[in-house]
């Protein structure tokens, strides 16, 4: 990855607002580093849902960049929206949906190659496009949020 997308992604996982939104929200806890303490155990189950949710309503401010957030919430359950985040240090995946607080996917990866198949083929799909938001969807597959997050929608059977 390029300095230059790297450092774009620095800031949105750091919590800092777009520039372009007039509202500069911004929340208090970066939400890659909630996701990081979600998958480590660090939040305590009864308060897990509290803190997906929060990631969630950040990153659609985010892809929405301010403008009609309701726009960005897709069609799909919550259960079968991932939400996989790219790092030079790995990827970090979280299912969205309750139900899903102890998939089997959700976790961190030091690899690509250690992906689910239909969570590699979907990632490559929604790298190829823009990550300036205002994003838009790519039905089936799933949306990217910024530089390097992005929801991938599950299948209908995952393996």
């Amino acid at each position: 990855m390029s300095k230059l997308i790297y450092k774009a992604s620095e800031r949105y996982s750091l919590g800092w607002s777009d520039p372009r939104e007039e509202l500069g929200w911004q929340t208090v806890e970066p939400p890659d580093k909630t996701v990081r303490r979600i998958l480590s155990g660090d939040i305590l189950p009864e308060d897990q849902y509290v803190a997906i949710r929060t990631v969630m309503q950040y990153d659609i401010r985010h892809a929405s960049a301010g403008r009609l957030p309701e726009m960005v919430m897709s069609k799909v359950h919550d259960d079968n929206i991932y939400r996989v985040s790219v790092f030079p240090d790995g990827i970090d995946i979280l299912c969205f949906g309750l139900s899903s607080i102890d998939s089997n996917i959700n976790g961190h990866y030091d690899r690509s190659d250690d992906l689910p198949n239909w969570v590699k083929e979907r990632l490559a799909v929604l790298m190829i496009t823009n990550g300036i938001p205002p994003t838009q969807e790519v039905a089936g597959v799933g949306r990217r949020i910024s530089s390097h997050v992005y929801w991938v929608y599950a299948p209908e059977i995952t393996s």
